[in-house]
């Protein structure tokens, strides 16, 4: 297969051409707008719609083109530079999560709490970032050289973790200005810019790959799409009216730490939970292991996005159900979780049954069946990760943040605990197993902070009926599949689903009021 790409006559420079193409329509979005998306916020629900869907149908356009560009990285790669490639975009992951410090979701929500802070938000959080990065930077180079002299880090994984922490400099006014957007809940904008982002990281990507300068090429992409995406959120602005304010005071930068660090504890200890299986991989195992493992979990990247683009679009609604102390933030709580465990089942279901078939089309036979069989264990972990993003924006809503942190911190602990132990001994997948288990882990102290802090929404009622249709479509998809084979067995799964839904009572009439909000262009709030 690697010598058929090679073949082929998608040279660096048509690759390089497409890049600038979608750099100059990324432009002249940003200039024009979205104005027609604008227009559909006429009540809440068709806000939340809006601020969801088009920021989710813009992430899974994104992972979509991900996974076609890694359809040819794995390939031209291989499972060894996939792994080189992996421990540096994890490592960058890190460093932009430390570097952010929380900040995106203290200005958005910050901008919805005042909205004409916004200009001096938006500089000023910007130089925290860089002045955070400025901080961890020596840290990060200790990591590298380490790396290299005691875990057989590859140095082109140390060339490529120094040019994407350079790219966080750039991003971080880009983050800046998606959080203002998302303050103003204006957030169809940002998702389309995202798209030409991307598709300009693709065609750079490619280009770099075909050139046959593998991992620092991919790195090196990566810091120039950021730097193009960084310019075309500035242009953004003009549809706010909102300029930056530059400057920041040692009063705001101890404002920003003591408010923030809760959040970027949050978003850390998220980020140890989902990837510190990649550093013990790669230091207990190798290279080759951890692009094994990577292969599967290129989907979950995709698949997680869900709950965090609909909990986003819905936590300015939540916060001011909060600030109302009525007992609408609960309510609030169990429809978003409810809908998403209906959502989240499904995608688990179909996983465990395709799993085989996604990895082939993705990385080919290097790949399988190791990797088909990673992704069939670690899919369990969604739909319980689902409710849980909800209850920490619930908390955060509640002003509860803190709690998180304490949360995390379990789970974080076990979670490498877990790690440090069976993964030497079973490979990746006691990693794969090791973060179902840690879903529950989470979930203990969340809901127990949530009982203190807002009430107990009856959770064996909001997961018993989605979870046994989900169940019920798994049986009807295993008896289906042996009868009249893939693809017809999962159509009639999936409808069998729609009608365990209803018969289980998941579904129902409050649906439907919702859906004539939707659908009512002239109703109010």
């Amino acid at each position: 297969m690697v010598e058929t790409l090679e073949n082929w006559s998608l040279t660096p420079l048509v690759m390089l051409s497409l890049s600038v193409l979608f750099a100059a329509l990324l432009y002249l979005v940003a200039w024009w707008g979205m104005p027609f998306l604008h227009q559909f916020a006429g009540n809440t629900v068709q806000r939340i719609v809006k601020n969801s869907t088009i920021p989710i149908a813009s992430q899974l356009t994104n992972r979509a083109v991900d996974l076609v560009f890694a359809a040819f990285a794995l390939r031209l790669l291989g499972v060894t530079g996939n792994g080189q490639y992996a421990i540096a975009v994890v490592t960058w992951l890190y460093l932009k999560t430390i570097s952010d410090f929380g900040l995106s979701v203290l200005v958005t929500r910050e901008t919805a709490r005042e909205p004409e802070r916004a200009g001096q938000l938006l500089g000023a959080s910007t130089l925290m970032r860089i002045l955070v990065l400025g901080l961890i930077a020596p840290v990060a180079v200790i990591y590298v050289m380490g790396g290299l002299a005691w875990f057989d880090m590859a140095p082109v994984s140390a060339w490529a973790i120094i040019l994407m922490m350079l790219s966080i400099i750039p991003g971080s006014y880009g983050e800046a200005v998606n959080s203002v957007f998302n303050g103003r809940e204006r957030m169809e904008l940002p998702a389309i810019l995202n798209i030409f982002t991307n598709l300009s990281r693709f065609g750079l990507g490619l280009a770099a790959l075909f050139a046959g300068y593998g991992v620092i090429g991919l790195a090196l992409a990566a810091l120039i799409a950021t730097f193009i995406s960084a310019g075309a959120y500035h242009v953004s602005l003009r549809h706010l009216d909102i300029w930056p304010s530059w400057g920041i005071s040692r009063e705001q930068i101890w404002w920003f730490a003591s408010v923030s660090w809760p959040l970027l504890l949050n978003a850390l200890l998220l980020n140890l939970f989902f990837r510190v299986d990649v550093f013990v991989i790669q230091a207990a195992q190798g290279d080759a292991a951890l692009g094994t493992y990577d292969a599967a979990y290129k989907f979950v990247n995709m698949l997680i996005i869900l709950p965090a683009y609909f909990t986003l679009a819905i936590f300015p609604i939540l916060s001011r159900m909060a600030a109302q102390q009525n007992g609408q933030l609960l309510q609030g709580f169990r429809e978003a979780s409810r809908f998403l465990l209906i959502i989240a089942w499904p995608i688990t279901i179909g996983t465990i049954f395709l799993a085989p078939w996604m990895i082939r089309v993705l990385g080919g036979e290097a790949f399988l069946p190791e990797s088909a069989n990673v992704l069939r264990v670690i899919i369990w972990f969604l739909p319980l990760s689902f409710v849980n993003g909800v209850i920490q924006y619930t908390l955060i809503a509640a002003n509860q943040q803190r709690t998180i942190s304490v949360a995390f911190a379990i789970a974080v602990g076990f979670n490498f605990v877990a790690n440090l132990i069976l993964v030497p001994i079973y490979g990746y997948m006691a990693a794969a197993a090791i973060t179902i288990v840690t879903e529950f882990v989470l979930f203990a102290p969340l809901t127990f902070f949530m009982k203190k802090h807002i009430g107990t929404p009856h959770w064996f009622g909001l997961f018993a009926r989605p979870t046994i249709a989900g169940l019920g479509m798994g049986a009807v998809c295993a008896g289906a599949i042996s009868l009249v084979g893939l693809v017809p067995g999962l159509a009639i799964g999936t409808i069998a689903y729609a009608g365990f839904l209803v018969l289980a009572g998941a579904i129902g009439q409050r649906d439907l009021v919702i859906l004539r909000q939707l659908l009512d262009r002239k109703s109010g709030e």
